[in-house]
């Protein structure tokens, strides 16, 4: 299914609107005075309660207050007590080897977008891969190809060539780096939890249709059935193995299984080799990354009207990975329900390890990625959570290109594409999007009944915008509305207020 896509407004600055309107009362951890403790301000900066318009018996149970607060981005339910464990080196080997298989295709996929030869979104996942945790990512966020960075990447190299992908890259890396050293990376708290929702569940709903294209194929050749029936089963496998045992990543067990039933029954069913260009899958040493002409690189930086022909896709691309990569981070402190406490900022050092990692794609012939919320979630869901799990995805991810690659492409695109069919759904904010829903038709809650109401606008808005347009405007535009109308809303009851004190 292809999906309509806006061209990002890349000379909007993303700080430009961060303490333009008052911000909206939040879910966010409130002291034992009663205040409340906003995004951006130290613990010590607290704003109290208007009497009138945050009254105590409004509080339910819809709305939580506690330091434990709970997001629907959890994979366990709201009402569950289980506690997050940290993975053990095995755990977090199979769950990278799993999250190494289900980007196979995407940087497949991504190469072909953009031009270059499919080996270059595989080593691009590679370089992502090992560069993040190095420096001192996030742990569990899993960084490598994205599709939201290929979008106005592809539009630059479809009208002027693939020669200009390396000054892209460095530059929107360049503006990457000096984003994180001037630590605006802390400007993810901005996002509530319900613009984040609708960040997620547009992107859930993006990545379920882009599976549509391997059923439309197999239809083609008369192997509908075969291909739904594989990923059906790999889909439940997903789902149920879990329930009997979480030794093994319940992804990796129905990958191998649907495949390996694929072939014993000889379905006639599309696999990786299949769909790919001739030689992909070939390995050998022959397939190693080269370093790019460092003579043409100079002569496109010293050139006015190359840099001035790049700047807006390098703009572009460097926003939304900063987007999904800081809240990427978000979504594995919401599921395993802890921080990445460190003597460093986790956040900082995040957005470094992001634009070290493009630089060094970008010199090999690569163009970058950032951190993937998908196989973030696939990732914790298989047993990941640890710097290792990324390590071992990325080692995985080469190890497949140089030795194991007739083997990989015997993978069939059904098993695949029930893989991803699940991660759509773990992504989706099912739970958080009801309660917002109920929490705005009820009459108690938190705040008077138009905040609330104002709040499913931002989930919805953004939602819309991220599945119908653009992943970063989607972001920013329920960031701005959910603000604006709650700063509208607080300035008309305190106008009431006043008047009626007259």
């Amino acid at each position: 299914m292809k999906l309509p896509l806006f061209l990002l407004l890349s000379s909007f600055p993303s700080s430009a609107w961060a303490f333009s309107v008052a911000p909206p009362p939040r879910r966010s951890p409130v002291t034992s005075g009663g205040g409340r403790v906003y995004p951006l301000m130290s613990k010590q900066q607290v704003v109290p309660f208007p009497k009138k318009l945050y009254p105590s018996h409004h509080r339910n149970n819809y709305y939580s207050y506690s330091t434990k607060n709970k997001s629907a981005l959890q994979l366990s339910d709201s009402s569950s007590t289980n506690e997050y464990s940290s993975p053990t080196r095995i755990q977090e080997a199979l769950a990278g080897l799993t999250v190494a298989f289900s980007l196979l295709s995407k940087a497949i996929a991504c190469s072909a977008i953009v031009g270059v030869n499919p080996l270059v979104g595989l080593w691009s996942s590679v370089i992502m891969g090992i560069t993040a945790p190095l420096i001192g990512s996030r742990a569990g966020v899993i960084s490598g190809t994205a599709a939201v960075v290929i979008v106005p990447l592809s539009a630059l190299t479809m009208t002027h060539g693939v020669e200009y992908m390396p000054l892209c890259i460095i530059l929107s890396a360049i503006m990457q780096g000096l984003f994180g050293l001037c630590n605006l990376a802390k400007t993810a708290d901005l996002v509530s939890e319900e613009v984040l929702s609708g960040f997620l569940n547009g992107l859930g709903f993006i990545l379920l249709f882009s599976q549509a294209k391997v059923f439309k194929a197999a239809k083609a050749v008369g192997a509908l059935q075969p291909a739904v029936a594989m990923a059906s089963l790999c889909f439940a496998i997903v789902q149920l193995l879990p329930i009997l045992t979480k030794a093994v990543p319940s992804s990796l067990v129905g990958l191998v299984v649907a495949t390996g039933l694929g072939m014993a029954l000889k379905l006639p069913l599309a696999t990786l080799e299949s769909t790919a260009p001739a030689g992909t899958f070939s390995g050998g040493l022959s397939s190693l990354p080269q370093l790019i002409d460092f003579g043409q690189l100079r002569t496109m930086a010293t050139s006015s009207s190359a840099v001035k022909l790049v700047m807006p896709a390098a703009i572009s691309i460097m926003i939304i990975a900063l987007v999904e990569t800081l809240l990427a981070g978000k979504v594995v402190d919401d599921m395993t329900g802890t921080k990445d406490e460190k003597d460093y900022d986790v956040p900082k050092r995040s957005v470094l390890a992001m634009s070290t990692g493009n630089l060094a794609s970008a010199f090999l012939g690569g163009f970058g990625g950032c951190g993937l919320i998908p196989q973030t979630v696939l990732n914790l869901k298989s047993g990941g959570g640890g710097p290792f799990s990324s390590i071992s995805y990325a080692v995985a991810m080469a190890s497949f290109v140089l030795f194991f690659a007739p083997l990989v492409g015997k993978i069939s695109e059904a098993a695949l594409a029930g893989i991803m069919i699940t991660v759509a759904y773990d992504t989706v904010a099912w739970s958080s999007s009801v309660t917002s829903i109920k929490a705005a038709l009820s009459k108690e809650g938190d705040g008077t009944r138009v905040q609330r109401l104002i709040d499913l606008f931002a989930l919805g808005l953004s939602s819309y915008i991220c599945y119908f347009g653009n992943l970063a405007v989607g972001i920013i535009g329920g960031v701005v509305a959910q603000r604006g109308l709650h700063s509208i809303f607080n300035r008309v009851g305190s106008s009431n207020d006043e008047a009626v004190a007259s």
